[in-house]
């Protein structure tokens, strides 16, 4: 069986992420990186939209159910939330010091397709093969299998950078930064790594791209791809906000 997971993140005041297919999604939050008195805390909106230009609002996906990891670990929800013609909107207060990340995950979507003596087309099914296999009828051949995931994330730090929210579930295609966020800066070393199933993997195809895509001819897009250790390591050559579209395929 064929697994494909994608990642989709917004990492900070100077990167966030781009994807390679139509209408990539994203979570562009109004700021990254954010300070208040003790006690105060800061209102946060963000954007939730898909499009096929960078942070361009087209295409609105749902908001009301995007997860906030709290710098102690803990998951939220936002406040409120809105969902447009083009976009969805959330608010959330940030109450504690430390970094924040706003994701936003696909359920697995299973896909599997057959062939039939006679029929030019395969005959496609939204089941896993197994189950696909029990509903085949005689003489069907060449089964394939496939598992679709994908996740979008954004971080955002009030006050003082903290790491809580990097940690590793072991589901699919996860990143953890190298590099905090809040620490990237224009024409400096980042590194991220990759994890697919809890481990560290090789050959996660990177793309990043900075927003104005629609106001520019050549798209100016930085490829990568992880070593043996999940790592990648660049620089960016301006300040602002960037999309990484990060996926893997097994």
């Amino acid at each position: 069986m064929m697994k494909t997971s994608k990642l989709l993140l917004a990492l900070g005041a100077c990167l966030l992420a781009q994807t390679a297919q139509a209408h990539d999604r994203f979570i562009l939050p109004s700021q990254f990186n954010v300070s208040a008195d003790p006690g105060k805390g800061v209102w946060i909106t963000s954007d939730v939209s898909a499009s096929n230009e960078v942070f361009l609002f087209d295409k609105p996906f749902g908001s009301e159910d995007v997860q906030i990891v709290t710098p102690s670990g803990t998951k939220e929800r936002p406040s409120s939330s809105y969902r447009g013609s083009r976009k969805s909107v959330f608010d959330y207060r940030l109450t504690e010091d430390g970094t924040y990340r706003f994701e936003k995950e696909t359920q697995p979507r299973y896909m599997s397709r057959y062939k039939l003596k006679g029929q030019q087309d395969s005959v496609r099914s939204r089941t896993d093969k197994q189950t696909t296999k029990a509903m085949m009828p005689k003489g069907a051949y060449d089964l394939e299998g496939a598992l679709y995931f994908s996740r979008v994330e954004s971080y955002v730090t009030l006050n003082k950078p903290s790491d809580k929210a990097f940690e590793v579930k072991g589901e699919y295609l996860e990143l953890k930064p190298l590099t905090h966020p809040a620490d990237i800066v224009e024409q400096e070393p980042t590194e991220l790594q990759f994890y697919f199933q809890g481990k560290v993997i090789a050959g996660v195809e990177v793309a990043i791209v900075k927003e104005g895509t629609l106001y520019r001819n050549q798209k100016q897009q930085l490829t990568l791809k992880s070593d043996k250790e999940g790592k990648v390591s660049f620089e960016l050559p301006s300040a602002g906000r960037y999309m990484l579209h990060a996926s893997f395929e097994q």
